[in-house]
C-alpha cells in the first residue's frame, strides 16, 4: 500500500513540476541526507562548507527523518528541510542542483528528476565490487538513476576510470574532485577529544566491512584473544576501538576491558574524526582504508575469511596489490603485526604513499571548494 502511495505522490509531483517549470525560477541547492535521512560523510562536510563559506547560493540540506531534522534546524535554522512540509515541496519544486551521495532513494519519498542537475558525491572510494547490477531485472531502474546524474565524483584519475566502467557512466560525467570527507581528515576535532580523552594515547582502530546475508559473522571475542591483546594494549599504554557494523552490537563481548572500546555508529555516527586519532588501522575488505592512506600511517588487512568472502563478492581491485600492509588470517600475526608497527610505524610506508597517490589525486583539503564550484557554474 505504501509503495502504491509513494508512486502516485511522485507521479504527482513530477506533473506539477512539469506545470510549474515555466512559471518557477529553479534556484536552489538541496543537499540530500545519507539515506534521505542523515547528516554524515561527504554531505555533511559540503554542508558543513557551504554554512561557513558560501553567500551567493540558496541552499538546503534535506532529510525526511523527523529526529534528524528537530535536532538540526535547532543548530542550523531556515537551511534544513523535512520532507513532509509544504515549504520542503515548494523548493523542491525549485530546486536546481540536487546533491546526492548514494543511490536514487536519497530524495525520497520524492523522486530525483532529470531535468535537475544531479551530482553525486558519493560516499567513499569502494574496493568491493559495486555498480552495474548482473540481476537483468534490476537493470532498468539502475540505467534510469544513471541517466539522471550529470556528474560522480571520485578521488583520482586512476578510481575514476574504475568507476566509469563499473558504472558504465560517460567520461565527461566523472568529476575528479576528491571526496568532501577527507578535507578534514588531518584537522583534529577537540570536541571529540574532550569527550574521549584516551584519544590522546597510542589509539588502534578495527573498522571492518558488512558482512552479507548469508555470511558467516564472527564475534569479537571468537576474533581477538582479548585477554592477549589486552595485554598489549596495557604493554604500550595504548586503546583499542572497535568500529562494528550499524547492524553489530558487540558490547557484552568488550564488556570490562578498560581499553577496548565500542565506536559503532551508535558512539560515532561519523568515523572520520577518528582516523585523525588513530595510530594503526586493522581492516579487511572496508574502503575506509583509502581515506586512512592520507594520514600516512600503518594498515593491518584481517582477512581471516578471505575465501569464503570472495567467493560472495568480487573486488574492483586486485586486492593484494593495492592493500599496503600485512595480509594476516589468524590471531597471533594479528597481535604481531600490531606490536611491529607499534615499534616501528614507517614500516611499509613507501609502499603507502604509493597506493596512496594512486588513488588520491589532491591532497590539498579543497574537494569541497571544487565541488562548490561545480554547483555554482550548474546554477
Amino acid at each position: 500500500m505504501r509503495s502504491l502511495f509513494i508512486v502516485f505522490f511522485q507521479s504527482v509531483f513530477k506533473l506539477i513540476y512539469k506545470i510549474s517549470r515555466i512559471l518557477l525560477k529553479e534556484k536552489y541547492v538541496v543537499i540530500a541526507g545519507f539515506k534521505a535521512k542523515y547528516l554524515t560523510g561527504n554531505n555533511e562536510y559540503l554542508f558543513s562548507y557551504f554554512l561557513e563559506n558560501v553567500s551567493d547560493l540558496d541552499y538546503y540540506f534535506y532529510t525526511k527523518n523527523k529526529t534528524v531534522y528537530n535536532d538540526l534546524v535547532v543548530k542550523f535554522p531556515n537551511k534544513i528541510l523535512y520532507a513532509y512540509s509544504l515549504k520542503t515541496y515548494l523548493v523542491l519544486l525549485k530546486a536546481k542542483v540536487v546533491v546526492i551521495t548514494s543511490g536514487d532513494d536519497n530524495l525520497s519519498p520524492y523522486p530525483l528528476l532529470k531535468e535537475k542537475k544531479i551530482v553525486n558525491i558519493w560516499h567513499g572510494i569502494p574496493i568491493k565490487k559495486v555498480g552495474y547490477p548482473e540481476n537483468i531485472n534490476d537493470r532498468n531502474a539502475f540505467e534510469r538513476f544513471m541517466d539522471k546524474l550529470d556528474y560522480f565524483s571520485v578521488s583520482a584519475d586512476f578510481d575514476g576510470g574504475i568507476i566509469e566502467s563499473a558504472f558504465r557512466i560517460p567520461t565527461d560525467k566523472i568529476f575528479v574532485s576528491g571526496l568532501c570527507k577527507n578535507d578534514f581528515i588531518k584537522i583534529s576535532q577537540k570536541k571529540v577529544l574532550e569527550n574521549n580523552p584516551y584519544l590522546d594515547k597510542k589509539v588502534i582502530i578495527y573498522a571492518p566491512t558488512f558482512r552479507d546475508e548469508g555470511m558467516k559473522i564472527i564475534s569479537f571475542d571468537k576474533l581477538f584473544p582479548i585477554d592477549r591483546l589486552n595485554a598489549l594494549l596495557e604493554k604500550y599504554d595504548a586503546y583499542f576501538l572497535y568500529r562494528s557494523h550499524f547492524n553489530t552490537d558487540e558490547s557484552k563481548a568488550i564488556d570490562g576491558y578498560a581499553r577496548i572500546k565500542s565506536a559503532s555508529s551508535r558512539e560515532f555516527l561519523d568515523p572520520q574524526p577518528l582516523l585523525y586519532y588513530s595510530d594503526i588501522m586493522i581492516t579487511d575488505y572496508s574502503g575506509i582504508y583509502f581515506d586512512y592512506l592520507l594520514m600516512d600511517r600503518p594498515i593491518i588487512f584481517y582477512n581471516y575469511d578471505y575465501e569464503e568472502y570472495t567467493k560472495k563478492r568480487d573486488f574492483l581491485y586486485n586486492y593484494e596489490e593495492n592493500t599496503p600492509g600485512p595480509k594476516v588470517n589468524n590471531q597471533s600475526d594479528l597481535l604481531n603485526a600490531i606490536e611491529e608497527y607499534l615499534i616501528n610505524p614507517d614500516k611499509d610506508k613507501e609502499f603507502r604513499e604509493e597506493i596512496k597517490k594512486k588513488f588520491h589525486k589532491y591532497e590539498d583539503g579543497k574537494a569541497c571548494e571544487r565541488t562548490y564550484e561545480l554547483i555554482k557554474s550548474l546554477m
